[in-house]
Order: structure tokens, then C-alpha cells, then sequence
């Protein structure tokens, strides 16, 4: 079943909450800066502190899927969602031996993990949203994936991007892969007769 933007922006903020409730401020700012940020979920997570809190206007870094160049600004959500967790990290004594030292913006604060100084896993954030999905009773299917595809769904049906731009964005080889990307579907499509008819006579 192939994954799925989240089209409906109430959708969207309910996530949001039921992993500020369920889980921590952690995995809820990832949610929200991965739908802002519209990364694959291996390079969100490889995200540094020091790359947005010393005052840079933008992040370069090299995609582990495709190898390319990218980069992108820190905008005003992002960086606020960033003091958010620093905030989180810096209230918490994780443990009694180590002092916890927050590198990455979604670092591991588990017992087996903490020595090695490394961000959460891509299965495990996985997991937190496919749970996420059953208790809110999310039709569609939802994963670490739908960040990036709710971005280009919203950009492209909501903001009025130009699918051209989104393309460059998402680094996709031609505007039909960009489109059945970001959920525009065959009922989309057919819509457009009904929504888009000429009444000539």
C-alpha cells in the first residue's frame, strides 16, 4: 500500500498533539518540522543542533539516499520547533551516571543508546506514527514518508507552488513522478472536469 500524503491540515495538528501527549516533545517537533522541512526521514533525523542554533539562515547537507546537494533555509516554525526540543532535552535528567549532551535534534535518550551519542531510528519513528494512525483511526497509510509528501500536498494544492518548483524541491526527474507523489490521483485528476467546466452555451 503506497504511502500517503496527509490532505486534511486538522489531521495534520491532531497528529501533532496526540504525539505531544502520547510521546514526547521530540517526536511531535519532528513530525512538525519533517512536514516544514519535506526531507526524507534518514536525512531529518541526521540533523545537528549546531547546524540552526548558531545563528546560520540555512542548512546544506548531502541526501544519503541520492547523494545530491541540498539546501535550505531555517525558517521562523523550524526554529522555534528546534528551541522546543532544546528546551525538552535541557528540563530532563535522563540519567544518574552520564550527563546527557544533546548533538542531534532528535538524539536517543534510551538506556541502551545514550553512550553512543546518536539520533532516534528511522523504524523507530516509524513505529510512533503508525501508532499515531490506528489511535486516531487515520484511513489513509502513514508513515515517516507522509512528512515530506503532506508538504508537497499542501505547497501544491493549498500554497499555489508550481509543481515545477516542488519538482526541484522533492529532486524528482520529471513533474508526473512529483504529482503521483504528492497524492494528486486519478480522482484528483477527474475532479478537474466538474470543478473546471466552461459553460459556453
Amino acid at each position: 500500500m503506497e504511502v500517503e500524503p496527509v490532505r486534511d491540515m486538522a489531521d495534520v495538528k491532531r497528529i501533532y498533539k496526540w504525539l505531544q501527549e502520547n510521546y514526547t516533545v521530540r517526536e511531535a517537533e519532528c513530525w512538525l518540522i519533517g512536514c516544514n522541512l519535506a526531507l526524507r526521514a534518514s536525512d531529518l533525523l541526521s540533523l545537528k543542533f549546531e547546524q540552526i542554533e548558531q545563528g546560520q539562515k540555512t542548512v546544506t547537507l548531502f541526501e544519503k539516499k541520492t547523494g545530491k546537494r541540498k539546501e535550505f533555509p531555517i525558517t521562523p516554525i523550524v526554529r522555534e520547533a528546534v528551541a522546543r526540543i532544546r528546551a525538552y532535552y535541557d528540563s530532563k535528567d535522563f540519567y544518574k551516571t552520564k550527563k546527557f549532551i544533546p548533538v542531534y535534534i532528535f538524539q536517543s535518550t534510551s538506556r541502551r543508546a545514550f553512550h553512543l551519542c546518536q539520533p532516534i531510528c528511522v523504524q523507530y519513528l516509524s513505529y510512533a506514527y503508525k501508532e499515531c494512525a490506528k489511535e486516531l483511526k487515520l484511513e489513509h497509510n502513514f508513515c515517516t514518508h507522509s512528512m515530506r509528501k503532506t508538504w508537497g500536498y499542501h505547497a501544491y494544492e493549498h500554497g499555489g507552488a508550481d509543481i515545477l518548483y516542488i519538482q526541484a524541491l522533492l529532486n524528482h526527474s520529471n513533474q508526473h513522478v512529483t504529482l503521483k507523489y504528492i497524492g494528486v490521483t486519478k480522482t484528483t485528476l477527474q475532479k478537474m472536469y466538474f470543478d473546471n467546466s466552461l459553460e459556453i452555451a
